[in-house]
């Protein structure tokens, strides 16, 4: 099968969507399949005969600086036509997505489509000021969006039932089938990795043997709620013999920073600022928790990834989690901001209960794995080559 994946970000981008989309390409071509990206351009590539990336203009605003629009999506057809591709997987209902969408209308390729985005949650992070005085026009604007992919999908995936629930909310009638992201599992499990090099980077990032550490990666942005964080480890860090390693680039680093200076944690806090890809995996190896305090996941795959790594994970409680975190098994949940600095506390504190977490961590998320997610799309795929051929 020839297969598209649409998507307005990829790699050397590193977010949860760029993370997913190189995931199934390379389950699909494990499978014998030939997997195009049609993406947008990027600084820091590789030239791949397999990725195409349209040309794009920057988006005007700081937090979006790594973001490309593509325009007259209409005029790339012709380049993407020339794939043969036998279906489409749209990652993003932005100017990529529209490719797909006119593909899709000229030249009836069935239409898979992926929601990895709750806007709904999402635009108070972004932007107090809009969600203030614009969330109903451009909730509006962003529905109707929805609704132009939805309708055009053979099939729409979301990852979990809270993203299905939401979608059904909208009124946008569709044939929808959940499938969670799955991730390389064995990237992330601590016996792939030489115990020398784990320490040899944490000395090289001012962590002793013996310190505890706590860990967040992921995108530095506003809506990832690190500041909660951050505020719950300054009330605990003089009494424990611990760092807070912050992984990660985005728009929220300077206000990070001058947050930490506030809170006079400098010398307990570390930033790692923008690493590579193929690192990714080896950091994990140095936490012994996991913290994070977002609401907007649709899925949390670096929830996943963290369990991979026989790390036990503290993260606000969101519906759906529920999937992935089974409270007191492999991960606890805080509900209020202000519990947060109790469970820091236990998890440094309790050894039986830690002990416990990480037994349970890679157990618990078999079914997120690499071939379970290719398999699960293939089926999908296959579906929706069927529906278009009925219809």
């Amino acid at each position: 099968m020839r297969i598209g994946l649409f998507t307005d970000a990829y790699l050397p981008l590193i977010s949860g969507v760029t993370t997913s989309i190189y995931m199934l390409a390379e389950g699909l071509r494990r499978e014998g399949h030939e997997v195009y990206i049609i993406t947008t351009s990027a600084a820091n590539t590789v030239d791949d005969p397999y990725v195409i990336r349209l040309k794009g203009m920057p988006i005007p605003k700081r937090g979006l600086k790594t973001f490309r629009i593509v325009p007259f999506t209409a005029a790339h057809i012709k380049r993407i036509n020339a794939l043969n591709l036998d279906v489409m997987h749209v990652h993003t209902e932005f100017s990529i997505g529209s490719v797909a969408v006119h593909m899709r209308d000229k030249h009836g390729i069935p239409m898979v489509f992926t929601v990895h985005t709750m806007y709904e949650e999402y635009l108070h992070y972004v932007s107090k000021f809009l969600n203030k005085f614009f969330r109903r026009p451009l909730m509006h604007y962003l529905k109707k969006l929805m609704k132009r992919f939805i309708m055009r999908a053979d099939v729409t995936i979301t990852p979990t039932q809270k993203v299905m629930d939401l979608m059904k909310s909208y009124n946008i009638p569709g044939h929808y089938e959940i499938i969670p992201t799955g991730i390389q599992l064995d990237k992330f499990k601590r016996e792939n990795y030489d115990p020398k090099k784990i320490l040899e980077l944490k000395a090289s990032l001012g962590i002793k043997e013996d310190e505890f550490v706590y860990l967040f990666l992921g995108r530095i942005s506003r809506e990832k709620s690190i500041p909660v964080l951050l505020d719950a480890f300054a009330e605990v860090s003089n009494d424990l013999k611990a760092k807070f390693l912050i992984i990660g680039d985005g728009p929220a680093m300077a206000e990070l920073k001058d947050r930490v200076k506030r809170l006079k944690i400098e010398d307990k806090v570390i930033f790692t600022g923008f690493i590579k890809w193929t690192e990714v995996g080896l950091y994990y190896q140095l936490g012994d928790a996991f913290l994070n305090a977002s609401v907007t996941e649709t899925q949390g795959l670096t929830y996943i990834e963290a369990l991979a790594a026989s790390m036990p994970v503290i993260v606000k409680y969101d519906a759906c989690l529920l999937e992935v975190i089974d409270e007191f098994n492999n991960g606890l949940f805080f509900r209020d901001n202000k519990e947060l600095p109790l469970l820091l506390r236990q998890i440094y504190e309790l050894p039986e209960l830690r002990n416990k977490l990480t037994t349970n961590a890679t157990k618990s998320i078999e079914k997120y794995s690499q071939e379970c997610y290719a398999s699960s799309a293939l089926k999908a795929y296959e579906k929706a080559i069927q529906m278009k051929k009925a219809s």
